[in-house]
């Protein structure tokens, strides 16, 4: 006879289905408020342009800058990549709920 459940519901399976459950829904939360927080941004430095107190070359210098940096930060982004558990199914329904509650 064959058994989809495993053989015990152990405190170590139990864990290895919820952890990455939870950081995945942690991760979904954290994008989608950065996207909140970019947009925002975004819509302020408009306004600022518009209005006359910004110039396009103040806020483009900047990014650019940040373009620049971007192999550098490109590093340290695949590391922290790494301890992602973004593989498991479990973390995409969690970064899914997160992303879209």
């Amino acid at each position: 006879m064959v058994s989809i459940l495993p053989p015990d519901a152990s405190v170590t399976f139990i864990l290895a289905l919820i952890i990455p459950l939870v950081i995945g829904f942690l991760v979904g939360v954290v994008i989608k408020s950065a996207i909140k927080i970019g947009a925002a941004i975004a819509i302020i430095v408009i306004l600022l342009i518009f209005g006359g107190i910004l110039t396009p070359s103040q806020v483009i210098q900047p990014v650019m800058s940040l373009i620049r940096s971007g192999p550098d930060l490109t590093t340290k982004v695949n590391q922290l990549a790494g301890y992602l558990p973004y593989s498991s199914v479990l973390f995409i329904i969690g970064l899914a709920v997160g992303f879209f509650k």
